[in-house]
């Protein structure tokens, strides 16, 4: 009997072993890498938070929607500017540790958006890779709506030859303009010889995936964009299939850093919602259902507006890093600067 419950005993403690080593992922609020976002007196918070990793120990930041302050110390926002995006170079991978420097433009002694407005058409920046010397950055572009307030107009994708510049200085020039119901592009990936492209369709918020050559991206030339089809990449919008169905209003895809494949990351709700993951051995899926690995504190409290998440495969400091944007329903923005600025999530992932 002793031998027997001796024999119990190792078994339990072998699986006890394994399963602390395969347990699921955690995750927790970051704030000592919040405090990256509140660093420049004048830049009052923003939504979106995209990134891409510019190389020595460089990253942009690409925000939409942003607060600016009329002069530096005056935190508030109502006598400052609001503009429809904005940029920021962090200086280091880990962003608890990094410093950052915060961009827009002045035109006509007001500040304004590094992606300018046109006419009535305005550009929330999505997101964007280095390729060669130059960057390339794709946004959505948006209408006033008398209804809901803003409605899409497709989107657009810019090359900027001089990416190492001050972005104040910038000359982004446009290299398409596409009047489509799936807006390009929320996600990135590089694979080999193609960039894989990832956008939602309006307003179903379904995600479909392009690609293009390195070799034409290079060029600025998106005209053999090809769409997956389900089965393979085709030249026409009319076969494509989506990847993964209610992805959300915004959406990253990386290599999964604990394995092979991919790892997908959205806000999944409205309102109060939660940040979920899905896995993938192939960018085309098929992806696996959401998991959710963290619930925004925000989420439960008063007035909860959560949303944007999506991690950023080029930061350090934890298995996966995601930020997500806060914000209000009821225009308690202008008052509340514990709101609108981007939150840091770390996650740690389990051994393959």
């Amino acid at each position: 009997m002793l031998a027997l419950i001796m024999r119990v005993a190792l078994i339990v403690a072998v699986c006890a072993g394994l399963c602390g080593r395969m347990a699921g992922q955690t995750a927790a609020a970051w704030p000592e890498a919040d405090k990256l976002f509140h660093s420049d007196p004048r830049w009052l918070g923003a939504d979106a938070a995209y990134s891409v990793d510019l190389g020595h120990e460089r990253v942009l930041w690409i925000f939409e929607d942003t607060f600016l302050g009329s002069r530096p110390g005056n935190l508030s926002r109502h006598e400052g500017r609001f503009v429809h995006n904005t940029v920021a170079i962090e200086h280091g991978y880990n962003p608890a540790q990094a410093t950052i420097d915060f961009y827009w433009r002045s035109r006509g002694g007001e500040s304004a958006e590094i992606f300018p407005n046109e006419g009535s058409v305005w550009i929330w920046p999505d997101d964007g890779i280095l390729i060669g010397t130059s960057l390339i950055v794709f946004g959505e572009r948006v209408v006033a709506d008398d209804k809901s307030g803003f409605k899409s107009d497709g989107w657009t994708a810019y090359m900027i030859a001089n990416p190492d510049a001050e972005p104040s200085k910038w000359r982004p020039k446009k290299i398409t303009e596409q009047h489509d119901t799936v807006l390009l592009a929320s996600a990135i990936v590089r694979q080999g010889d193609f960039v894989y492209l990832f956008g939602q369709s309006e307003p179903e918020h379904d995600l479909y995936a392009a690609r293009v050559s390195v070799q034409q991206l290079t060029r600025g030339d998106l005209t053999p964009l090809t769409w997956w089809d389900g089965h393979d990449w085709t030249g026409t919008r009319a076969t494509r299939q989506l990847i993964i169905r209610d992805a959300g209003t915004e959406t990253s895809i990386q290599p999964n850093p604990a394995g092979r494949g991919f790892i997908e990351i959205n806000n999944q709700g409205y309102g109060a919602s939660d940040i979920v993951m899905r896995t993938a051995a192939a960018l085309t899926g098929p992806w696996s259902a959401p998991k959710i690995i963290y619930r925004p504190p925000e989420s439960d409290g008063p007035d909860p507006f959560v949303y944007a998440g999506k991690s950023h495969a080029e930061l350090r400091g934890a298995d996966l890093v995601l930020t997500y944007a806060t914000n209000s329903f009821n225009d308690a923005n202008a008052d509340d600067l514990t709101r609108y600025f981007p939150r840091f999530v770390r996650v740690s992932l389990p051994s393959p």
